[in-house]
């Protein structure tokens, strides 16, 4: 919500909260863009598909054949839902001494924000806003042991931890596919740097994009690409840094590209369907910064949306608000209330660097 204090009231300036001008809004990119998303979704409830029949056709034993099973496997996957709560509470005397005045009822009734200039065109569209932050931070970013640098985890210092332990995101969840396998991570070493400028200067270095892309494509395994929705998915840092490249190689730019919403480009590389999130480099920036570098500002992967799940209990993503006004209190009351939850699908299908 915006700091009221940090308006002056009746400074000639602003007297209609109609007039008042946001300095920067982003509306994150529509999040079933890169994922799945499965409603009605239960904790403990399993995920599962058919994969493959086994390899078959062997020579030739003539007469006497040797009949298998038939011997089919899929997989399948266990949601872990957790639950996520937004509780608020906003008394008209908080913003009864800013330019929110100007915004109030009169009376017996100016305790009550709902309906009002302040409360529809400023509070709730924030809300909706930071709702929508929400999700795009626990699907990708969530983790159910989360720790800030001084307990010796990675979230930026005085962020509160509980804003990520709802639940595992999908990060988390390639991230332990990797270890697993170290053959689906390719290393982006532009990390490894020990400041913010090192770390964007290596990602910079000729050449460096160009090669690391073609390793992540080259490395990704090949049934990936039977998905026709299969992409890569990048951070801006490394999207500039492709761009620069071919522009150092080429001598002009050779990527056409499209804004398909704020803060989300569509492009193309080597035949495949780049989506640029910007959204992932400004949560990285301000969730996991120890202060003198950044944790992996640069990271891609092979994937299709297809494989990627996000679950939930409700119909939509997100719930819907209980907005409330007690007279006995004197105060309004904004409440919501669902649960999340993410899966990888199949791990062999996925790549990412990072």
């Amino acid at each position: 919500m915006i700091n009221w204090e940090q308006f002056t009231v009746d400074n000639g300036a602003i007297t209609d909260l109609r007039e008042l001008m946001f300095t920067s809004t982003f509306q994150d990119p529509d999040l079933d863009t890169v994922v799945t998303t499965k409603s009605k979704q239960e904790n403990g409830k399993k995920l599962g598909y058919v994969d493959k029949i086994q390899d078959v056709g062997y020579k030739s034993s003539g007469c006497d054949v040797h009949y298998e099973k038939v011997s089919i496997t899929g997989v399948e996957k266990t949601w872990k839902i957790g639950e996520w709560e937004v509780p608020l509470e906003l008394c008209y005397k908080d913003i009864e001494e800013t330019i929110g005045k100007n915004g109030l009822k009169g009376g017996t009734d100016r305790a009550d924000l709902q309906d009002t200039p302040y409360w529809d065109l400023v509070l709730i569209p924030l809300l909706k806003q930071a709702l929508n932050n929400m999700y795009w931070r626990l699907t990708w970013f969530g983790d159910t042991a989360a720790k800030d640098i001084a307990g010796g985890g990675i979230i930026t210092a005085g962020v509160n931890t509980k804003l990520f332990t709802a639940n595992d995101g999908l990060w988390k969840q390639l991230f332990a596919i990797c270890t697993a396998n170290e053959k689906q991570r390719t290393k982006v070493t532009a990390n490894t740097e020990s400041s913010y400028d090192a770390q964007k200067q290596a990602a910079k270095a000729s050449g460096y994009a160009v090669q690391l892309f073609d390793d992540l494509l080259s490395d990704a395994d090949s049934r990936i690409f039977d998905d026709k929705k299969a992409c890569i998915m990048t951070t801006n840092s490394l999207f500039k840094a492709l761009r620069n490249d071919l522009v150092d190689k080429y001598g002009k730019y050779t990527m056409s590209v499209k804004q398909i919403a704020s803060g989300i480009k569509l492009t193309e590389y080597d035949g495949v369907k780049m989506i640029v999130l910007d959204v992932w480099d400004r949560m990285i920036k301000k969730y996991e910064d120890n202060g003198t570098k950044l944790n992996n500002p640069h990271r891609a992967l092979v994937c299709s949306p297809n494989n990627l799940f996000v679950g939930t209990e409700d119909d939509d993503k997100i719930a819907s608000l209980s907005l409330t006004f007690s007279d006995k209190e004197r105060k309004n009351f904004i409440y919501a209330s669902s649960t999340l939850g993410t899966l990888v699908g199949e791990d062999a299908l996925v790549q990412a660097a990072y």
